[in-house]
C-alpha cells in the first residue's frame, strides 16, 4: 500500500518515462531500505493495482481480473452512453483506475493533456458513469463570451445543488 500510494502521489504527475524509471527505482530503495524483510517481487512488482471496483474495500487488484470487469462494464456503457468502442489495453487500466481514484477525493480534479482523439474525454465520461457523476463541459465556440462562461457557471451552481 505504501509503494502504491507513493506512486499515485509522484510518479502519476510525471510525463518522460526516464523520470518515471527513476521514480520507480527511489520508491523500491527507499522500501528495502525501511522494510528490509519484504518480498521484494511480491510488495513491489508493478503493476501496483489497487480498486474498489471488484470489492467494497479498496484493496490490491490483479490486472486480468480487472480487465474482465472493466471489459463488462464497458460494453454496458457503448450501449447507453457511447456508439465508438474502446480498446482496452494496460495503459487504459492504468488511466481508469487514476480518474477513479481522483474522481473518489473529495475536491478531486485533474488535468488531462495529450492529443485530440487519444481518449481523454471517453475515459473520463466513462469513469463518472461507472460511479454515478454527470459530466458537465463546456461547448467553446468562436463567438463563446464571457456571459456564455457566466452562464454554464450558472448551469454548473444550478447542478450541484445551488440556489439563485
Amino acid at each position: 500500500l505504501w509503494a502504491h500510494e507513493a506512486l499515485r502521489l509522484f510518479q502519476d504527475r510525471l510525463v518522460e518515462e526516464e523520470e518515471r524509471n527513476w521514480t520507480n527505482s527511489n520508491i523500491d530503495e527507499v522500501a528495502l531500505k525501511h522494510f528490509p524483510n519484504i518480498d521484494r517481487d511480491k510488495a513491489l512488482g508493478r503493476p501496483i493495482l489497487y480498486s474498489n471496483w471488484l470489492s467494497k474495500n479498496y484493496i490490491p487488484v490483479e490486472r486480468e481480473e480487472l480487465r474482465d470487469y472493466v471489459k463488462a462494464r464497458l460494453k454496458v456503457f457503448y450501449e447507453e452512453e457511447l456508439d465508438v468502442p474502446l480498446v482496452l489495453f494496460n495503459e487504459v487500466l492504468d488511466h481508469v483506475l487514476r480518474i477513479d481514484r481522483i474522481f473518489r477525493q473529495p475536491q478531486g480534479h485533474l488535468l488531462l493533456i495529450g492529443v485530440s482523439g487519444a481518449g481523454k474525454t471517453t475515459l473520463s465520461r466513462f469513469v463518472a458513469w461507472m460511479n454515478g457523476l454527470t459530466v458537465f463541459q463546456i461547448k467553446v465556440h468562436n463567438k463563446y463570451s464571457a456571459e456564455d462562461f457566466d452562464e454554464d457557471l450558472r448551469q454548473v451552481l444550478r447542478r450541484s445543488g445551488c440556489k439563485d
